[in-house]
């Protein structure tokens, strides 16, 4: 395959391919599945590895209206990428949940999350969610944890009633917003000096703001992230990680410190990480926010994410 069209090809992370392979002894044959950042597809068979070189034709598969990947999917992929490039140290996984476990630092590596979706397993009933429960209680009482139930909504609004009917209580309510787009946001600002690093410095730690614990940095350096920051004066005034996992990038950790505030540092920052994800070939973007933080959410409709869909987090305090 020339290597203008293998380059055409790669720019198409994100959709849907089919793809004619010739192997080694020079038969051909198709492929269809989801083109991913490592430039294998993602086929209902599992991922294949392919040689661009090798790729006979290839098109773009274009889904009929009502028949692309089904929005409950969607979510839970979601939930399972951000649990990986936001991930601590321990994970055990049982029939219906992913339990995480990071010494603390954070709701969202220190809670468990459903990993099936509601109708795919006959076992979600009243007795199981208590035996699931019980067993999450013995997970996070040995590592001196609260156990803490993270559930997207709607997907599990049948499961959030039957945790409030027993006394759980909700305690964060997050926004999931996702982006799709190749685009390159072309930025109009001036803040042309924000670094990218591999590693969180000692600086970016400080204007985290956030106790780490014994294992916070572990969580930090989780999903190959990069850590952005913007300074003035040699203090890190404004920051953000974007973490990669799966087809997705995730956007967090976006602080600026609050002398510095409404002068557009938080834009550039979002624009950098957008753009910084697309140059690696991550379409897909997602990033959560707290329902009532209409700034931001504002902000982030202007940089072109949309509402996915709604996060809590349960426990019993």
């Amino acid at each position: 395959m020339p290597e203008q069209r293998a380059n055409d090809l790669l720019s198409h992370v994100g959709e849907r391919l089919s793809v004619r392979i010739e192997s080694e002894e020079g038969h051909t044959e198709d492929f269809v599945g989801i083109l991913l950042p490592t430039g294998q597809l993602e086929t209902k068979t599992g991922l294949k590895s392919f040689d661009p070189s090798k790729v006979v034709a290839w098109r773009v598969v274009l889904a009929p209206r009502g028949t692309g990947t089904p929005a409950s999917q969607r979510v839970l992929e979601i939930e399972l990428a951000s649990s990986e490039l936001w991930s601590g140290p321990e994970h055990l996984r049982t029939a219906r949940w992913l339990l995480r476990a990071a010494g603390g630092y954070t709701r969202r590596a220190n809670s468990m999350v459903p990993c099936v979706p509601p109708w795919e397993s006959t076992l979600w009933d009243e007795n199981s969610l208590d035996d699931d429960i019980a067993e999450a209680d013995r997970f996070y009482q040995s590592r001196s944890l609260p156990t803490i139930i993270s559930l997207p909504l709607p997907l599990f609004d049948g499961l959030a009633s039957s945790l409030y009917e027993r006394g759980w209580k909700s305690h964060l309510d997050l926004s999931v917003m996702v982006r799709i787009s190749r685009d390159k946001i072309v930025t109009k600002n001036s803040f042309t000096e924000i670094q990218s690093a591999t590693t969180p410095s000692a600086r970016w730690i400080t204007a985290h703001g956030r106790e780490l614990g014994s294992q916070g940095e572990q969580v930090l350096r989780s999903g190959n992230p990069l850590f952005l920051s913007y300074s003035k004066s040699e203090e890190v005034v404004g920051i953000a990680r974007i973490g990669f996992a799966q087809s997705w990038s995730a956007l967090g950790a976006v602080r600026v410190n609050p002398d510095f505030r409404r002068q557009g540092i938080a834009r550039a920052l979002g624009e950098c990480a957008i753009n910084s994800a697309n140059e690696r070939g991550y379409p897909f973007m997602f990033l959560q926010v707290d329902c009532n933080n209409h700034p931001a959410i504002e902000l982030y409709k202007s940089l072109g994410f949309t509402q996915h869909h709604r996060n809590i987090y349960l426990s019993r305090e």
